[in-house]
């Protein structure tokens, strides 16, 4: 080992003295170990400030767009299909955002989370919506959290159809 040491620092120009081979040794680990673990590319986020889709939404408004058909589809189950228009124009600026930022750690939570709220509706129109947000979902962000809990999902798990309640009786006096 050591004579592989002395010969490494010679053709390195560096006499044999300890430190230099060792500093030399130890860089060429750091480089080697570089190369068998490269860094991950830098994820490039989507400013705040900046708008997508059609209604030119940004990626706070895409959320709570999210979350405001989230809560009036689950309040006013009978007319969810109505509220499907909003939200597919929020998806619209997701798909817009994930091709400006096909590496922004946002998108697979706002996907995730729009399906469901497009399954909520039980419309044949909002359940293709729900898919493309899957699809979204599975192929930019195959190994995310995200994805691990949708591939567990189904339609009929996230939004069973319930029967109406009956009306109470109304009560003779």
């Amino acid at each position: 080992m050591r004579y592989v040491m002395v010969v490494f620092a010679m053709s390195l120009g560096l006499a044999w003295a300890g430190g230099p081979v060792q500093a030399a040794s130890a860089t060429h680990k750091t480089v080697a170990a570089a190369a068998l673990h490269p860094k991950p590319a830098p994820v490039k986020v989507a400013p705040l400030d900046e708008y997508f889709g059609k209604m030119k939404m940004s990626p706070l408004g895409i959320n709570n767009t999210i979350h405001d058909t989230n809560l009036r589809v689950h309040y006013d189950p009978a007319h969810a299909g109505q509220y499907y228009q909003t939200l597919e124009w929020a998806e619209d600026a997701l798909h817009d955002w994930a091709r400006k930022y096909p590496r922004d750690n946002w998108l697979p939570g706002r996907a995730y989370f729009m399906s469901h709220v497009f399954w909520q509706m039980h419309t044949p129109q909002a359940d293709a919506a729900a898919e493309r947000c899957r699809e979204l979902l599975f192929k930019q962000f195959p190994t995310s959290h995200w994805a691990m809990l949708a591939r567990h999902e189904t339609k009929e798990i996230i939004a069973p159809v319930t029967a109406p309640s009956a009306a109470p009786a109304a009560k003779n006096p």
